[in-house]
């Protein structure tokens, strides 16, 4: 029996676990990875996260974060993925290794990358990024291929002219809706735009990766060469479960929380960007679990 289960050892997840503990409360994380930290351990260089003005990598924060996790006394048990939720008046959770109650359960389980699924997308790290934050370093001085299908493309592609050389933005497959006045923002800034085409693959080494396109009307195959392509796509949070348990969500599969991370269901709390897709950065990830340890703590010391 613990105080507060949180679901997800990545920042938001962290975070919580460090207030949690430090709160007084007997508190266990639970990871399904090997590792904690999430996407955030794969980032090479975070430039945004403050009180670390050299910079720092995404796999030494996340490490500092669960040692501090683990020094308040929090419990962290990695390669245990949520297989069961039950949300009655104790919080049940049932993992392949155990089954645990709580009194308040937070979910941050992140979202994962969907992906746009084209041929050569699993090279992750040859030349493909999926994550802005994550390379910006990396990019600076470069030739940068953006293909999206959500209109945060639009942002990242106009982002990243600032600070590459030459930028393409590929509406993949058009499904992004652009009007004239943001066509005319892409072209104040120097972006190419490309519609009409779907991604098909991604080929080539770094620092020439080739996008191979096919043309929606006619079939016609194009191809883009560039030193970067950044996907930018879709994130996926972890709902399968959640619903099934009753926690109520997004069309998008984002879980549906108040200003206070509260969920429909009395005691289940979220934070992170498995409730909301503007929240995928680490800062306000952090921030977020914070925010919404608090809420739990004080509902499992029945304050609220």
């Amino acid at each position: 029996m613990y105080d507060i289960i949180i679901v997800g050892a990545g920042p938001a997840g962290l975070a919580a676990g460090i207030y949690s503990a430090n709160f007084g409360l007997r508190t266990l994380i639970l990871e399904s990875n090997k590792q904690a930290g999430g996407r955030a351990r794969k980032a090479r260089n975070i430039i945004n996260y403050p009180g670390f003005p050299e910079n720092i990598t995404g796999h030494k924060l996340v490490d500092k974060m669960t040692r501090q996790a683990l020094k308040a006394g929090a419990e962290l048990h990695t390669s245990e993925e949520v297989l069961y939720l039950s949300c009655k008046d104790r919080k049940y959770v049932k993992t392949k290794d155990g089954a645990y109650y709580s009194k308040a359960l937070i979910l941050a389980t992140g979202a994962g990358i969907k992906g746009l699924g084209l041929n050569g997308e699993t090279w992750i790290g040859d030349g493909i990024s999926y994550c802005l934050e994550c390379s910006e370093t990396l990019i600076r001085e470069m030739s940068i291929i953006v293909i999206g299908s959500t209109e945060r493309a639009i942002a990242e592609g106009i982002y990243v002219s600032k600070i590459a050389p030459h930028v393409c933005l590929v509406n993949h497959a058009n499904l992004i809706k652009i009007g004239t006045k943001v066509k005319e923002k892409l072209n104040k800034n120097g972006v190419e735009l490309i519609e009409d085409f779907v991604g098909e693959a991604v080929k080539g080494e770094t620092p020439r990766k080739q996008l191979v396109l096919c043309n929606l009307r006619n079939s016609v195959i194009r191809k883009l060469t560039a030193n970067i392509v950044l996907v930018v796509s879709p994130l996926v949070p972890f709902v399968s479960v959640l619903r099934k348990a009753g926690i109520a969500t997004h069309r998008a599969g984002c879980v549906i929380v108040d200003e206070f991370g509260k969920t429909n269901i009395e005691g289940i709390f979220a934070a992170g960007s498995c409730a909301s897709t503007m929240k995928d950065i680490i800062p306000s990830c952090v921030g977020d679990g914070t925010t919404v340890a608090a809420c739990a703590c004080l509902y499992a010391k029945n304050k609220i």
